[in-house]
């Protein structure tokens, strides 16, 4: 069977989604535009999703006997190395100026370039990066909230995204990715009086995208 050929124009580039990056909805509201496609599914070679990074935290705080409690770090999806693993994903295409904002929304992660790796489309013109963990906040041995915690906000937003894909799709999904750590998950709530994770990294996420 042909892949389909993806042919990006000078200053594009090929982003690869794996977890809340699915969702087209969250990818509009970081590019600040509807965003039209294309939107096409593929596997990228020896990779698995997984619940191993961690974003330092001051906003996101749970009830716990009527107290606030802020978790250091929120966990979310990674991506690791792992050999013979097929991952599926969906990719999709940004400008310039677009990918530096998708930067500051991915900033405890490395863009890879993956477009070796690709399968099922092939890239012309340009790369395809994915992003995953930087070596400081890959997180190992959590097993208190306190420390790190899931948003469940976080995971609704995946679900949302696995509503609008094929069942094949979701199997896959739910085959290559690690089982979520159910003891970390809270019913989170964003504190707008706090400073915002993504602070650091001077990206500024409309308060929609996170609750």
């Amino acid at each position: 069977m042909n892949e389909q050929v993806i042919r990006l124009a000078p200053g594009q580039t090929a982003v690869i989604g794996y977890g809340s990056l699915l969702s087209m909805l969250s990818i509009s509201r970081t590019l600040s535009r509807d965003y039209g496609g294309p939107f096409v599914p593929c596997h990228v070679d020896g990779w698995r999703r997984s619940w191993d990074v961690a974003m330092p935290n001051e906003a996101f705080y749970y009830l716990d006997g009527g107290a606030r409690i802020y978790p250091k770090k929120i966990v979310y999806l990674n991506v690791r190395r792992t050999p013979r693993e097929l991952l599926n994903a969906m990719l999709f295409v940004v400008d310039d100026t677009e990918l530096q904002a998708m930067h500051g929304r991915e900033w405890i992660y490395d863009p890879v370039p993956v477009t070796s790796e690709l399968r099922g489309v092939t890239i012309e013109g340009g790369d395809a990066i994915m992003y995953a963990a930087r070596d400081q906040f890959l997180l190992r041995g959590a097993s208190q909230r306190r420390e790190a915690a899931i948003r469940a906000t976080y995971l609704k937003i995946l679900r949302q995204a696995l509503d609008n894909v094929t069942p094949d799709f979701r199997e896959e999904y739910e085959r290559t990715t690690d089982p979520i750590p159910a003891d970390l998950v809270i019913d989170d709530t964003l504190d707008p009086a706090r400073p915002s994770p993504w602070a650091a990294s001077g990206y500024k996420p409309e308060r929609q995208i996170e609750e």
